[in-house]
């Protein structure tokens, strides 16, 4: 069973009457059992596709059953995100200190819990009280590889507040903040992470929302000499996607088996997450950027070859590989997916020579 098919299983069994769990163990969940959260999930939905970018988001969660709707639907959606993100961090101790900004439903600590076998100290930040009330039930109930050492869930960081954290992490939080107030919040999530931690950002995979969040990548980079970016930059200049177009945007897609659930919720709602669109950045407080290129867009034959766009400290734009120089030391770059990091064996041009080696990091 895969893991995000383990935490839906909980989700099912936690959210749903008696009678809707079982049915979900059986194999399906009828539409009289999911009636009380489909009105829920709908005015949710557009809610969100309604909100102007930079303004701020009204909180759509009105009831404990809308936090709920929120949880059984969106909870393995978002979680996904942070376990494709887990391996671009490294934890030495057996006791790791997490802070979730804009928690929600405790996702992360339940993504954290699902597939690390550590314990953690668990700080989660929700401005809803009924998600708050959600969360405080699925964290305390959960059972993953990981253990809760000590869990707290606030609306807000205290002022007198000076811990930091080993992991700060806020997903979909930005995008629900007006402009002001996203740059003052990124600087504060920063100002939380403890040397040697980690910073990580994750957003809708949407042009506006991803481009101002590379906005703030900049600001924080600019500002905050320490950090290193690791996810998915390989630099830590000016982004310079942005400053070559006014409509690019860094983003990557999710490929993953859609547990049974959510894919009903889809069927039901006409929502349609098969696949799942992202932005994110990933920063270490003292960290060291890794080295080599990032695949920015999927390897594309032409009629000169194969050409991809890519991105890393020595370059930036369209290189290809021609159809005479293809050849088993360079076949990584035209089998590689977004976000892939490669290495190469000497300075990349935008016409690959048949000698250059390139290995997937």
């Amino acid at each position: 069973m895969s893991q995000i098919q383990q935490l839906e299983d909980f989700l099912a069994a936690t959210l749903l009457s008696p009678e809707g769990a079982a049915q979900h163990l059986a194999g399906k969940v009828s539409k009289q059992e999911l009636a009380p959260f489909l009105g829920e999930l709908s005015a949710m939905s557009a809610s969100y596709v309604s909100h102007e970018v930079g303004s701020k988001l009204a909180s759509p969660i009105k009831s404990v059953r809308s936090a709920e709707a929120y949880a059984l639907y969106y909870t393995v959606i978002n979680a996904a995100k942070v376990l494709h993100l887990l391996p671009s961090l490294s934890f030495v101790r057996d006791e790791i200190s997490v802070l979730d900004v804009g928690s929600g439903p405790g996702t992360a600590g339940l993504a954290l819990l699902t597939a690390l076998d550590r314990s953690i100290r668990l700080t989660c930040v929700e401005h809803s009280g009924y998600m708050r009330q959600v969360a405080e039930r699925l964290l305390s109930q959960y059972r993953g590889a990981g253990k809760l050492s000590k869990l707290s869930v606030v609306p807000a960081i205290a002022p007198n507040n000076i811990d930091t954290y080993d992991l700060v992490i806020a997903a979909n939080v930005v995008a629900e903040l007006d402009t002001t107030e996203g740059e003052r919040t990124v600087r504060s999530l920063a100002e939380k992470t403890a040397p040697g931690g980690y910073l990580v950002i994750i957003e809708p995979g949407q042009q506006l929302h991803t481009r101002r969040l590379m906005h703030l990548r900049n600001a924080l980079l600019g500002s905050m000499t320490e950090f290193a970016p690791l996810f998915p930059c390989l630099r830590r200049d000016p982004c310079p996607m942005l400053a070559y177009s006014e409509t690019d945007w860094c983003h990557g897609t999710i490929e993953w088996r859609q547990p049974r659930l959510n894919a009903h919720l889809d069927d039901l709602l006409s929502f349609n997450k098969h696949r799942i669109k992202y932005s994110a950045f990933v920063f270490q407080r003292d960290g060291v950027t890794p080295s080599g290129i990032r695949v920015l867009t999927p390897p594309q034959k032409t009629r000169v070859g194969i050409e991809t766009l890519v991105c890393g400290e020595q370059i930036y734009g369209v290189v290809r590989i021609r159809k005479g120089c293809r050849s088993e030391k360079n076949r990584a770059l035209e089998k590689a997916s977004v976000f892939d990091r490669l290495i190469v064996s000497e300075p990349l041009t935008q016409d690959l020579g048949e000698d250059i080696v390139i290995t997937k990091a």
